[in-house]
Formats: C-alpha cells, sequence, structure tokens
C-alpha cells in the first residue's frame, strides 16, 4: 500500500513504524518467556547461606566467580539480586541468617545447620524451642556427609525424630561438595554418600519426615530417580548443580527427572555461598531449558516449594499479586 502513496517522508515514517514493530515482535518471541519468568512470577529459593567466610575475592573453581571484598557488600549484593528477581522466600543459614531476617523479615526463612553429630540434649532442648517459636523453620542444610556419615549413621537418628515430630522439614547434603574436598578441608567426605537410596531406610523408619535432597544427589541420577519413584513423599532442590556444572550436563540431569515423570517434586536452590552472582546464573540455567514448559519452570521457581513448606493459600496468593 506504500506505493499508492505520494509523500516520502510519510512512507519513510510507515516503514521505520514497520522495522520497529517486527523488532518488537522478534525481542519479545525470543525474550518474552524469559522476562516473565525471570523478573515478574515469584520464586523461592530452598537453599541460601548467610555466612562470609572473611577473605574478600575468593575464586570459585569452578565459574571463576570472585566474592565480594567485605562482609556487607556481600550482603546487600546478596538481597538486592533476591528483590532483583522476585523471591518471596528464602530458606537461610549461617551466622548472618538474623541479620538478614531483621532487614527483610517476609523474605528470609532461618533454618538451622547443625554441626553436632550426635546432638546434646541441650541441642535438641534448644531446637525443639525454636522450632516451636518460630525462631528456625527447617533443619537444613544438614551435611553429615562432610563428616563422612551416611544417613542411616546412628548419631542422626536424633535429628530425624525431632523433624518428624514436628513436622520440620529437613534440607540433607547428597551431592557434590568442592572438588578435592576430601584432600582440602573436609578429609572424611567421601562422594558415595551421595547415593540418594541411602536414605530409604531413614524414610521407612521416618514416613512421615519432610525432607528435600540436596543437590539432587549429583551425579546420581539413576538412584535419584527410583528414590523419588519409590518415596513419594521426598522433593529434592537443584542448587549449585544449576551453576557449577556446565549447562548441558545440568539440563541433561534435570532433563531426565522431568522425563520421569517427577518434575513435580524439584525445587530451585541457589546456594549461594560467597557468590551472589551465582543467583543470575542459577536462574538463568533454568530458565534457558527449552525443554521444560512455562508452567514447569514455573512450578520448579515456585509451586513445588510453596506445597512442600506447606505455604497457606492466602499467602500463596499474596505472593503471586
Amino acid at each position: 500500500p506504500l506505493a499508492f502513496i505520494g509523500n516520502s517522508n510519510f512512507k519513510t515514517f510507515i516503514m521505520n513504524k514497520l522495522i520497529l514493530l517486527l523488532s518488537i515482535i522478534c525481542y519479545g518471541s525470543a525474550f518474552g518467556q524469559e522476562i516473565l519468568i525471570t523478573y515478574d512470577f515469584p520464586k523461592i529459593d530452598m537453599h541460601l547461606h548467610s555466612s562470609w567466610w572473611g577473605v574478600p575475592e575468593i575464586k570459585e573453581p569452578l565459574t571463576g566467580l570472585k566474592s565480594y571484598s567485605n562482609q556487607t557488600t556481600h550482603r546487600d549484593s546478596t538481597l538486592a539480586y533476591l528483590k532483583r528477581y522476585n523471591f518471596v522466600k528464602a530458606v537461610t543459614d549461617g551466622n548472618f541468617a538474623l541479620d538478614y531476617q531483621k532487614r527483610q523479615p517476609d523474605l528470609i526463612m532461618r533454618a538451622m545447620s547443625p554441626k553436632q553429630y550426635p546432638p546434646s540434649d541441650t541441642l535438641l532442648t534448644s531446637l525443639r524451642n525454636s522450632f516451636e517459636n518460630g525462631t528456625y523453620k527447617l533443619l537444613a542444610e544438614f551435611s553429615p556427609q562432610y563428616r563422612g556419615l551416611g544417613p542411616t549413621d546412628d548419631s542422626l537418628e536424633p535429628y530425624f525424630a525431632l523433624a518428624e515430630e514436628m513436622n520440620v522439614p529437613i534440607g540433607i547434603h547428597m551431592g557434590l561438595g568442592a572438588p578435592g574436598a576430601a584432600y582440602a578441608g573436609s578429609p572424611k567426605y567421601r562422594m558415595k554418600l551421595s547415593n540418594p537410596l541411602l536414605i530409604e531406610d531413614v524414610l521407612i523408619k521416618h514416613p512421615k519426615l519432610r525432607i528435600y535432597i540436596m543437590h539432587a544427589g549429583w551425579p546420581f541420577i539413576d538412584e535419584l530417580i527410583g528414590l523419588l519413584y519409590a518415596h513419594p513423599q521426598v522433593y529434592i532442590d537443584v542448587s549449585v548443580i544449576n551453576w557449577v556444572l556446565p549447562r548441558a550436563e545440568f539440563h541433561n540431569y534435570l532433563k531426565r527427572i522431568f522425563e520421569a515423570g517427577l518434575g513435580d517434586r524439584v525445587m530451585y536452590g541457589s546456594d549461594q555461598m560467597q557468590w551472589p552472582q551465582s543467583i543470575k546464573i542459577s536462574i538463568e540455567n533454568i530458565v534457558t531449558a527449552d525443554f521444560l514448559t512455562d508452567q514447569q519452570k514455573k512450578d520448579v521457581f515456585y509451586n513445588n516449594a510453596a506445597k512442600f513448606l506447606q505455604l497457606s493459600e492466602e499467602e500463596m496468593k499474596k505472593h503471586k499479586k
């Protein structure tokens, strides 16, 4: 139709508008999904640390990320990332979790990360009181693997019994540690203790236990699928593997879980330690998983965790609003 319009300026104006419109359509097709999921939809981080190791510019060995120069910058950057990507809850342990919570009380769910194996009677009493008064909401990150202990070790039984009795969720480390962990700082760490099937006897003994396996038990994908199939109460988070592993490896692992029909128990976690930038990377590596539908991504980022945490309908409506 432009051929019938004599005014050349008008033709140029219309043509420029058409080019702009086509650009917007193309951009929206390529990036609209990412914008929607990354920014607008609410998210829950099931695995966040508040600790500051006290050493600036620590270089993460697999990604090359560098830590910030001080604890204050580290904290502020972490909270800024959570706000930017619309996190509504973050399960947080570590020395500065209370400080984080004071700054963002609706966001931070404080979790207790126990270090005693077995726990003393004093610690168990303290934990009971903390769960009753709401100081702590979860027992996480529960990490006996770094002490060379499998889930069925007798020293862990008091924790499982208390968590089941009080309906407190447990997040247990079963998966990768730092490369060479057994040679630097964690001499008792053993990769074989990542096998998700090791937790079966605990589940049989404590069938009402609300437990999620952190790091999705990587790299034991077949064992993980078997466990999730046999024990429908078990959930997983995909923390750390969603940013330290090559994207292709993470996608292959995640895809197997969804292909097995078990995606309704996959939860997002960052395992942000000293590198707040990892939150962005871990989100992008889920958003770019083209084998997932929009709804499945939303389930990973929010819906599955909301169900596991037993959030109220009112709270979920507030988050999605």
